[in-house]
């Protein structure tokens, strides 16, 4: 019997020189083999991981290690029966605060579906949907959309402020509480209309990609006894740690649903740190076996869970649902929701126009902010019909007035 998988270490378990040099951090996601030596856990030879959604290196991303390889996925203690182990790309990230994100995050884009999704949770709480969204840079016709995306910065921004404004910090958990079917679009229906829980969570992880281009839904690793799922973001910061409690939640919430069964999972991980207080996520999910400030947002369902029929279950429809899927595709926001997003990093009383800073900001800050280059800011801008120059002035007059 292959031995019990370790912790994955912070450092490197041989040293500075225990693994080959990454030029960023290494991906979220363990990407490598490892194997046990005399010396204690030494990882087999494979490239550090490199930002998602890069082409894979040379010669590919599969590593090969002995057959007691063991793969620490989301630090849950499996063995890794087979000698391969296939790591899952991610992208590596940064935290610039305030809700800053870095680049990718930046170019990244969510189904105008997200954005109504916390919205809606705002209006339930007593909030004004149409300030929520103005102060997260979303153009004030997304709640009567029926298509199109967002900046990915957007729907982490919306999230954000729901807590700040509602005072919950596992808003997460309760947004999806609430999650009326077909709020996702077709994504809703793929889970639902499955033939058992794992098919139908394994179509969200197949076609997530028509609900956001910012977010990665994967099967880290499977066994006989169960099964873990991760899910990753090009940004960081806290919308995307409450964006991983919507995510875990909405998708529990579904299952349950559709097999009619009060489905626990084995474990749970976030990457968040610990919260004051432990029980509403102990009350939602059903176990106490949730750990905080781990590598990844992870979360472990039994085998006997994954193999549950669904009552919703309708094959016909499942299969014509995965064609439209297969063939649909995330529309790229409009021109406007870049100056839209400006608009509202101007009107931020922590760094706009308004806040008590020396100096007033700059197309260089803006952009920092914004994950992107000046050039690139100022190229959409003017694809928007505006500048730099006319934002900061309108931002001006709105503060005057």
């Amino acid at each position: 019997m292959p031995p019990p998988c370790r912790p994955r270490p912070r450092t490197p378990p041989n040293g500075p020189t225990g693994w080959p040099p990454c030029s960023r951090r290494c991906s979220t996601i363990p990407t490598r083999c490892w194997t046990r030596s005399p010396g204690g856990c030494t990882p087999a030879r494979a490239p550090c991981s490199v930002a998602w959604p890069n082409p894979a290196p040379p010669g590919g991303w599969r590593s090969t290690a002995p057959a007691n390889a063991i793969w620490n996925a989301s630090n849950t203690r499996r063995s890794c029966k087979a000698k391969r182990c296939e790591p899952q790309r991610y992208s590596s990230v940064s935290r610039h605060g305030d809700g800053a994100m870095n680049g990718a995050g930046a170019s990244g884009s969510d189904s105008v579906l997200l954005a109504r999704f916390v919205l809606r949770r705002g209006r339930t709480a007593g909030l004004d949907p149409r300030e929520l969204a103005r102060a997260a840079g979303v153009g004030a016709g997304v709640l009567a959309e029926s298509a199109g995306s967002v900046p990915g910065l957007c729907y982490l921004r919306l999230w954000e402020l729901l807590e700040q404004r509602t005072g919950q910090p596992h808003v997460g958990l309760r947004a999806a509480e609430r999650h009326a079917k077909g709020e996702l679009g077709m994504i809703d229906y793929l889970v639902a209309t499955a033939g058992t829980v794992g098919e139908g969570l394994r179509a969200a992880t197949e076609f997530g990609a028509q609900l956001t281009r910012s977010r990665r839904l994967d099967v880290a690793c499977e066994s006989e006894s169960c099964t873990t799922f991760v899910t990753g973001s090009v940004a960081d910061g806290r919308g995307a740690e409450l964006a991983a409690q919507a995510t875990f939640a909405f998708l529990t919430s579904r299952v349950r649903f559709a097999a009619a069964a009060p489905i626990v999972p084995a474990r749970i991980t976030f990457r968040q740190r610990a919260p004051r207080h432990h029980a509403p996520f102990v009350e939602f999910f059903g176990t106490a076996a949730i750990d905080f400030g781990a590598d990844t947002d992870s979360m472990t369902l039994h085998r006997a869970d994954m193999d549950r029929p669904q009552h919703s279950a309708d094959a016909r429809l499942a299969g014509v649902l995965r064609r439209g899927a297969a063939a649909a595709t995330l529309s790229s926001p409009p021109a406007r929701a870049w100056a839209d997003l400006v608009a509202a990093e101007l009107d931020s009383p922590r760094w706009g126009v308004r806040s008590a800073a020396t100096r007033p900001p700059t197309l260089e800050d803006a952009a920092a902010r914004l994950g992107t280059s000046p050039r690139t800011l100022q190229r959409r801008l003017a694809a928007a019909g505006t500048s730099w120059s006319r934002e900061l002035a309108n931002a001006r007059t709105r503060t005057a007035g």
